[in-house]
This record gives C-alpha cells, structure tokens and sequence, in this order.
C-alpha cells in the first residue's frame, strides 16, 4: 500500500462511517455550487420553505433571510451573530404583510426534516487564493464541521498538521469560516475544536465513547467516537446547546463541551423526561467529576437545555452554592455564555421568600443562584407555614415538578438542616448534587441524599484518573519542607485532625470556634510566630527562583489575614514588590495593620473599589508578568481557574473536601509543559491525607496525590519502558554504530511515534524532578535517550530547529542544562550535517558521510521527507511515490542491505533530477508534466518527443477553458472530460492502450488538471 493511499484510509473511513449513521455522501465536485459561495444555496433554500412551511415566503423574503446570513462580515461580532441565527432562527419582517417571524434553519426537534450531507475535496476560493477541504459536513446547505486527514504511517505529519492546516484555512476562506463550527484533526486519533479564526491556538480536545470498540485504528477509541459525536442527533444537539461564544482571560473565544459534560447532561435530562413521562420515579442524581474537568460548565449546559425542553414548561432551574467564591464563578461563567434569560442572583433570605411567592405562590420562573445558607428553618418557619397550607388547594413551588435545583460540592452543608430545609420547599423538584472531590466512605450521607445506593451511587461519573488521562488535569503531588523547623508536631497535628470547623457553614463558625478557642489558638500562635513565618518566606524565595522565576507561577495559603500580610512583609524584603500581591476581604472592624494595609492597596490602584481590585490582580496574575505570587486565606480557594498556577505554598490547616478543593487550583495543564502541580507542604498535612485514605474509596481517590517518592518511581518505571524499545543496543553516545542502530528502529512508524510521546513526558517528569534524577543510576539513559531523541528530529526534520526553542529553553532549561554537560548540540549538528536537497545533494552526501550506514540512513529519511509528505506539490514526486515506500519496507527489514538501500536511493534521486531537467529542457508546468508521467507509467516507457507536442498542444487547448470554478460548471468539465477522453482514444494504438486504462488515465488527468492548473 502505498503512502498515496494511506491518509486516503483515514478519509474514506470517516465517509463510510458517517454514511452508516444516516449522513448522505456528495462528491465535493458534484455538489450545487460556486467555489466562492460556501453556503449550498439552492439546498439551503429548500431546507427554508420544508422546515417553515407554515409560514407563506415569497423570493422577496427568502432574499432577505439569505442577506441576513451572507452580509454578516467575518469577525467577532459577526460570527456570533450567525451563530444565534444557527441556534434560534433568523427573525424577519414579512415582505407582503410585515409581519414580524422567526424563521428556522434546523428542524430542532424533528432530525429527518434536515438534509445531512457530507462532501469531499471540495474547493473554495476567494480572490487570491484557494482550499480544498478534505472532509465538509453541511446540514440544511450550512457547513458546520470540517475534517482535514493525514496520513496514520507518516511520522513527518500528524493531527497537528491538520489542525494547523485548518487554522490556515481559516484565515484564507473567512466567508466559508463564519459558518463552519467545528473543526475536526484526523489521522489514528481524532482530535475536536471549535472554530475561532481569530485566534491563533484553540483548546483541543478527544471524544470518547469507551461503549464503542474501534476495530479499525486499534487501540484508540477516538476515531469512532467522533463519528458518534457528529452523527446527525449529537452535531445538532452541540450546536444548539453546547457551543458558546465568551470572553476569556480578555480573549474573545468559544466553549465547546467536552465528552464527559455531555454524557452526564444527557443523562440528567433522561431522568427528567423519564420522570416527566412517569417512566420512572427518580427525581435525583449525584454526578462526580474532579476539580478542573468543567464540573460548573456542565451545570450551566443541564440547566440551559432544560430551561428549554418542552416536557418542563417554562421552569425554576436553582444553582445552590455553599461559598460565595463558586457562586461568584458560576454566575461569571453564565454570564460570560450571554445566556436567556440571565441568572438571577438571590442576595437575602427577603429576596428568596420573594422569588418562592411570586405569581402567588407558583414561584418565578427562570435562572437563579442562591447560597445554601438562605434556607434558615428559624427565620423561614412563618413563611413555611403559609406556603404549606396554601399549597394544600393550589399550585405552589411545594408542588411543582418543573423546578430544577442544582446543587454544588454536595457535602456535609448541603445534607444538613439547610438542605432539610431547602427539601422541604421544594418538595416535588429534580435534584441534581455534583462534586468534584471524594466522597466520604464511612458514614455515606452523601449518596443517601442524593443517589440510589448501593444499585446508583452516581448518575455520572469521572474521576482523577479519568481526568488524567485525558489530559484536562495534571497530577498534584506534594513535597514537605522545613519539617524539621516548621510543622506542626503531634499534638498540634492530632488537635487539629480532631476539630470540625471547617465542615461548618460560615454563619455557625463564630459559635463552634468558642468552645475549641484553647485548641485553635494554641494552633494559631505556632503558625503566627514571627521568627517562623521569616524562615518560610525565605525558603519559598528560594524555592521561587530556583523552580519557577519566568515560567510558572504561585500561590501561598496563609492561616488568616494577618498572616497575609506577614509573608508578604517578608517577601516584599527579599523579592520585587511587584513581585507579590494579597487577594482577601476587608471588614470594618479589622485590626489596624489589616486597615493600614488596605490603605496602601487603594494608593497602589487609586480610583477602583475592592472588586475591581481584585479583578485587576487576578486578570494580571494568569495574563501579565507580575504579580508572581498570590498570598490568600480563603479567596481563591474554590473556583479559582488559572492554569499558569504551578506550585502552591501551604501553610493554612485544611482538610478533607476543603483541603482537596484547594490543592486542585494548581492542576490545570499549561502549554504541555506542566507535569504536576506541586504543593510545598509547610505544616505536615498532607502526609496525613495520604494516611486517611481509607475515608475514601479507592477508586475515587486514586491518583489525586503524589508524593515525591512516587514521581521518582513514575520517571524510573517510564524510563525502563521507553529503553525498553531499544534492547540489545549498547546506550553508549560515542559509538557511532549503535547510535544509528537506534535510530534504525525509529523507522517504524509506531516504535518512532511511541518513543516520540514517552520521551516528552520523561522531560517534563526530570524537569519536575532534575535535583533528585541527577542522582539516581537511571540520569545516565535520560541522556543516551536525549542524544537519540535530538539525532532522531535531526534526520527526520531535516531541519536546525529540533522543537520551539522558545517554549523548551523557558520551561526545561534545568533538563538541557543537565543535558549540555553530557551532549554537545553542535556535535550532533556536525555528525548529522544537513543537506539541502538540489542538485549538489549526492555530491555533498558523498563528501559530508563517511559510512554506508549513515548514507543510507540519510537518503532514506531525506526521500521520505521530500518525496512521501510532499508528494502532492509536483507530479515527479507523486511518480517516484511508490519506489520510495518500497525503499522504506527494506530499511524496515531486520537484515537490511545498507549498499542496496544507498545505491536504490540514489537511483532514485538521479531519475528525480534526470526529469526536472527534462521539464525544463521541454518547458513543460507541471500539468503537462503529470500528463506525462501518468502516460509513462501506464505504458512503462518514455514518449517521444512528438507525441509531448500533441500533449502541450492540448493543454493549450484545454487552458483556454479552464478558469475559475470550472469544476463546477457541468457543461464545461464535461466538455474537458470528452476531450482528453477523446485525445486518448485518438492516440489508443499509438500508445498500446486498453479501454479500461483509457478510462484510468482520464480520471487520472482530470485530477491532475485540477491540482496543478494554478502551479505552472
């Protein structure tokens, strides 16, 4: 099979497989249209009158609907505004009667009123330039996903060229681009994004069904799950309700949902309609997903698509926070989407007992967010009593099933009085409870309230190493410092594992806090002492600069708010004081440093009130230089999203779900650079969470935290896997033999790609780790792998630039650091000298390699450069296709014959050079060229130079009809198609041919009409 095919494969498997969900495959050069109109009118059309047939539209007002979505200029503004037009319809004033309509693009509600079509190479061309798509899905005529394909054996591509190759179309075909939603990157994985032209990188992300078995690419569940991800239901479903535009980090972009988002929507709104539909009497749910896998988006995306489903009926959807920090995120996050209608938020038990009365007693409808602390049976009991009575007769929010009530981190709080109170208001509601940390073992109240124990613990579920592995979360390991000098010591350790303030509400504390004061304060002086918060500060500088200065950033968890202040004193004396900023709350009876310090915050943001304050550090701290250190007590604890936050210095005491959500700030990934969030533990915790494992079930707790030790082992046990592909080889730099060797068994596609994958990881993990690496026995082979790893990217690349030298010398510079003292960069470059590839490439081979081995070595990874990723730029390359795969099967082989491969690849090279000199020689472009070529191939042997004259005088001929868009017009290309045809059977005995290779070599010319008529 040859590398022609291959990336072929990936595409028509994609065909075949959406076919087989109901989609109806076009040829892109048989589809209805212009190249420069990237909307299928005439389908669109149709689509328009079928799906509102119950409105009268005369052409006047089809023309405006049209204008409506083709007058939209690229951008911003106008891509989100096609975006509601896709989502809500296209409102409209009549032409005839002036009415006022909304007019539908999709049949929502019913799938087979819409036309699916998935098209192939088709083309699109503005002014100056021209696509050709790979993979185009259109509903209704409307492109909404595009897939670009690449070839699975090819290790110089992947599906990052196709992910980068649809970034560049987007800047090339902008009018196409306003419409299409989702971009998808093939090749053995499937990876997703949504369209946002002007950004130069979006997140990426996989779909995964593990229900289905993929056959086909093996091991890897993304290529069949993508296919279930646009089948028709799933790719209407996500445009409608799960892709939004909204700001982030000051960047306007969109959101997309991920697999699991879905999957646990999908299954809320399942129990709604099956209770609705009295398939059922559940009304509840508990939905585990781990701190940084979107579990607030996934609320967000439940309560807007049941705010609209029929079966509810204009409903109450409740969000119910326990802190005031993850009601402050989900309303940001809500409103960041622009949804309606917005979120209300209930600020006071008043306002609460307001929303429950309105439209006498029904209660309003509509979005609305609320702390747990609001349902206060002592404050409530008259207004309960009413409302009880009332509803005895009458509709009430006691009685109604269509309210919606979301509550987040279902914990202790969330099962005590409050929520008692809550549930005996809304008596008839949904409940929905989420968490994104372990649930208790002993003692399960969690699933009690809120699930079907022990049959339904959860109604969805994905945990750490779920998170992990999907990469949308890295590890969190932790790394005690001064234990010696710093911790807590037993007593003051047990004391503080005995007290359960923590699990208070906020408004109980001041209460319970009086009968443990001895305990607490005792706890409090020894973190407060001075001369101790002086030598943390000093640690954490040192350790500042050492790990993070210019790559990540950090945070320090302090006891309270005065000790904010201490540490950023200490700080401020040994560091910038740029360098480091306070994030807390301020009250009016504050102590007079709290007060002197708030003063000197003003002065510094002179004009801004506390909110703005804190925006403006926050937004500066994940987008600017400084600040580089945030010094919180509680603000920034929960729903604190920042993913340049590397390292937090613990010195607060927490525990349980409070410690956990607070570790988690530090585990988003950053720019694949990021092994681990890392926890400098100042006060001996964390070993004893590590101790309390048996409080949680193991499943739910695996993976959540790493202690040095076990990051150690991880890099070892990876190591041994990863030297592991290279046994029998002698890891010994200077020897020139085994080195190549090595990189022999880099020429299979997989080993290479598996090597590729574990060595990135290995770097992040010694990068992580270098202090303690350096000294294991296992330092020496990181560096053998590192010396292959740089010649490998040398002969593949064929390039100085081994990877973004920006990226790895700011985020691993203490790897190459370590790396440099052993291996001598320049030494590589030296042995493995580049060769351009011209005329003077055998000549400067020859004279640049000593051995066979290595010319062999690299004429094979030149040609397969070249010859096989480039081979769709010029038709000598596409005619040498076939002898370089074979040249690549015998470099493959176990005995290999370096001579042969040597004297075959130069064979090769001479016969490229032997016909570029006749092209010139000839002054043939490159379609008369392939013409040629094709010709040779079928006949095996050369044309005479009469019959290259008739060729060119065709071609002649044939340009004077070829213009834009000419594929399209019917007439026309089949006038094109009849004259080669005829031109080959004219000349069939002359050339010895069949009728069947009469019929191949018009296919074959035509294509190639196509793809070099604008190359010369």
């Amino acid at each position: 099979m040859t590398k022609q095919t291959e990336k072929h494969i990936v595409q028509e498997y994609m065909i075949k497989k959406l076919i087989e969900k109901k989609w109806d495959h076009v040829a892109g050069k048989d589809l209805n249209r212009t190249f420069e109109e990237p909307l299928l009118l005439d389908n669109l059309i149709k689509a328009i009158k079928r799906i509102n047939s119950d409105v009268n539209l005369e052409d006047a007002d089809i023309k405006n609907i049209l204008n409506e979505l083709k007058l939209r200029a690229p951008g911003y503004e106008g891509n989100k505004q096609i975006l509601n037009f896709l989502k809500n319809g296209i409102s409209i004033k009549l032409d005839r009667t002036k009415d006022l309509v909304r007019i539908n693009l999709f049949d929502y509600l019913n799938l087979d009123n819409n036309e699916f079509i998935v098209s192939d190479e088709i083309i699109y061309r503005n002014v100056n330039d021209e696509i050709r798509a790979d993979i185009m899905l259109y509903v209704n005529g409307i492109p909404l996903a595009i897939i670009e394909c690449k070839d699975p054996g090819n290790l110089s591509v992947g599906w990052e060229n196709a992910y980068k190759q649809i970034k560049n179309y987007e800047n090339i075909t902008k009018e196409l681009f306003k419409y299409v939603q989702i971009g998808v990157a093939a090749e053995s994985i499937a990876k997703y994004f949504p369209i946002v032209p002007w950004q130069e990188n979006v997140k990426v992300y996989e779909w995964k069904d593990k229900n289905l078995i993929n056959k086909e690419f093996g091991k890897d569940l993304s290529m069949t799950s993508i296919i279930e991800m646009l089948s028709r239901e799933n790719l209407l479903d996500i445009i409608k309700n799960y892709l939004f535009f909204r700001e982030e980090r000051g960047e306007k972009t969109k959101v997309i949902t991920r697999y699991m988002q879905k999957r646990a929507v999908d299954r809320i709104i399942k129990r709604v309609k099956d209770r609705l539909n009295k398939k059922t009497d559940k009304n509840k749910g508990l939905i585990w997903h781990w701190q940084g896998s979107g579990k607030t988006l996934t609320m967000i995306f439940a309560g807007y698509k049941l705010y609209y489903l029929n079966e509810l009926a204009n409903p109450t959807i409740l969000f119910v926070l326990d802190r005031t920090e993850l009601e402050e995120q989900l309303n940001k996050e809500f409103n960041a989407l622009e949804l309606t209608p917005k979120i209300e938020i209930i600020i006071s038990i008043k306002k609460l007992e307001e929303i429950l009365s309105h439209d006498n007693g029904k209660g309003k409808r509509g979005f609305f967010s609320v702390l747990i602390h609001k349902f206060r049976e002592e404050e409530q009991r008259e207004f309960i009593e009413k409302l009880n009575e009332f509803s005895k007769k009458n509709e009430t929010v006691m009685n109604r099933k269509n309210i919606v009530v979301f509550i987040d981190e279902g914990h202790r709080t969330q099962y005590g009085l409050l929520a008692a109170q809550m549930k005996n208001i809304f008596r008839n509601a949904f409940f929905f409870a989420f968490t994104g940390t372990p649930i208790l073992e002993k003692g399960k109240n969690t699933y009690d309230e809120f699930a079907y124990p022990p049959k339904e613990n959860y109604l969805d579920k994905y945990f750490v190493s779920d998170s992990l592995e999907d990469g949308f979360t890295v590890k969190i390991s932790y790394q005690p410092r001064l234990e010696q000098d710093v911790h807590l010591n037993k007593q003051l350790l047990k004391d503080f594992m005995d007290i359960e303030l923590e699990e208070f509400p906020e408004d109980k504390k001041a209460e319970i806090e009086e009968k443990i004061k001895k305990k607490i304060n005792a706890l409090k002086m020894f973190i407060k002492k001075p001369e101790r918060i002086s030598k943390i500060a000093l640690d954490i500088k040192e350790h500042f600069k050492e790990n993070l200065e210019g790559r990540f950033k950090a945070m320090i968890v302090a006891c309270d708010r005065e000790t904010c202040i201490m540490y950023k004193n200490e700080l401020d004396k040994t560091l910038p004081k740029e360098y480091s900023e306070i994030v807390m709350t301020f009250t009016e009876k504050d102590s007079t440093e709290i007060k002197k310090y708030l003063e000197n915050l003003k002065e510094r943001y002179p004009g801004k009130d506390l909110d703005e304050i804190r925006k403006e550090i926050t937004t500066k701290f994940n987008e600017s230089d400084n600040p580089k250190i945030l010094l919180v007590t509680d603000m920034l604890l929960t729903g604190f999203d920042s993913p340049i936050l590397q390292t937090m210095y613990l010195d607060k005491p927490l525990k349980k779900h409070k410690l956990l959500q607070a570790i988690a700030r530090t585990n988003r990934p950053y720019k694949d650079v990021k092994e681990s969030g890392v926890i400098i533990d100042y006060l001996g915790i964390l070993k004893e969470l590590k101790k309390a494992y048996e409080m949680y079930s193991k499943e739910e707790f695996k993976g959540v935290l790493f202690d040095k030790e076990q990051l150690k082992e991880d890099f070892i046990n990876l190591i041994k896997e990863t030297l592991n592909l290279f046994k029998g080889i002698k890891k010994d730099l200077k020897d020139r033999e085994e080195v190549l060797k090595a990189l022999e068994i880099l020429s299979d596609e997989e080993i290479a790609k598996s090597f590729l994958e574990k060595y990135k990881e290995l770097r992040k993990k010694f990068e992580l780790l270098a202090s303690d690496i350096i000294k294991v026995e296992y330092a020496k082979d990181f560096v053998w792998l590192s010396y292959i790893y740089f010649c490998y990217l040398r002969m593949l690349k064929q390039t100085d630039d081994f990877e973004d030298k920006e990226i790895i010398n700011k985020f691993f510079f203490k790897t190459l650091k370590f790396i440099h003292k052993s291996i001598d960069l320049e030494e590589i470059k030296k042995d493995l000298p580049l060769i351009k590839f011209d005329e003077n490439y055998i000549r400067n081979l020859e004279n640049k390699f000593k051995t066979k081995e290595e010319k062999a070595a690299n004429i094979l990874f030149t040609l397969n450069r070249f010859i096989l990723v480039d081979q769709e730029k010029d038709p000598i390359y596409e005619s040498l296709v076939d002898r370089v795969q074979r040249l690549v099967d015998k470099w493959k082989q176990k005995t290999k014959d370096y001579q042969t491969i040597y004297e075959e690849g130069l064979n090769i090279l001479n016969t490229l050079n032997q016909k570029q000199k006749e092209r010139e020689k000839l002054g043939l472009n490159k379609f008369e060229h392939s013409f040629i070529l094709s010709i040779e191939k079928e006949i095996e042997k050369n044309l005479k130079e009469e019959f290259i004259e008739k060729i060119q005088e065709l071609s002649k001929r044939l340009s004077q009809k070829v213009f834009s868009n000419w594929e399209n017009q019917i007439t026309l290309r089949k006038t094109i198609e009849k004259e080669i045809r005829l031109f080959l059977i004219k000349n069939k005995k002359e050339l010895d041919l069949s009728l069947n290779q009469v019929d191949l070599l018009s296919n074959k010319i035509i294509e190639n009409l196509q793809k070099y008529e604008k190359r010369g």
